[in-house]
């Protein structure tokens, strides 16, 4: 993996601008995982501001140490925070976890789809990637269903208490 170059690089597409985590993201982070209506379904679950900074700690943390991360992500023409995206290594530091979501507001537009395009294309490509996995809830019909359409493949779905959680993969392109 190449983290050199593509340290605290900011990733811009058509709509979005896609910004490393930092102390500038800290409270619009916090309110964003302290929103049911957003975290309800995602594993994390709805977090606290404690709990919430102390994710966000751990986003700055990640940037710092291995060049890549989450991003804040923001819409271009407003500068409104959406949500977040990015890569990020699952707790054995082996394999790096694309992760997304939005608000409710930046839902239904295409915006998860394009951040997470953009994000696996500065892991597969700047970052020298060659392996990405993702795990949802296995309720999460919309997470599936757009994991999928970038190419994931399911691994396994496994019970989880009250609900099941999926894993899947996908695996850098070949060189042509």
């Amino acid at each position: 993996m190449n983290t050199t170059a593509a340290v605290f690089a900011t990733v811009e597409t058509d709509r979005l601008i896609l910004q490393p985590v930092d102390e500038r993201h800290r409270a619009d982070l916090i309110a964003f995982l302290g929103t049911p209506e957003v975290m309800s379904v995602r594993k994390l679950g709805v977090l606290d501001a404690a709990a919430a900074s102390a994710v966000v700690d751990d986003m700055i943390v990640h940037w710092r140490e291995h060049g890549f991360g989450m991003y804040a992500v923001i819409e271009r023409d407003s500068g409104a925070f959406l949500g977040e995206c990015g890569l990020r290594f699952l707790e054995d530091g082996t394999v790096p976890e694309i992760s997304y979501g939005l608000h409710t507001s930046g839902r239904g537009k295409g915006y998860a789809r394009e951040a997470s395009v953009a994000t696996m294309g500065h892991g597969f490509g700047p970052l020298g990637l060659r392996r990405i996995v993702a795990f949802a809830r296995g309720d999460n019909v919309i997470s599936r269903t757009l994991l999928e359409s970038l190419g994931f493949s399911l691994v396994w779905e496994r019970e989880k208490g009250d609900y099941s959680v999926v894993h899947y993969e996908a695996l850098a392109p070949a060189a042509p």
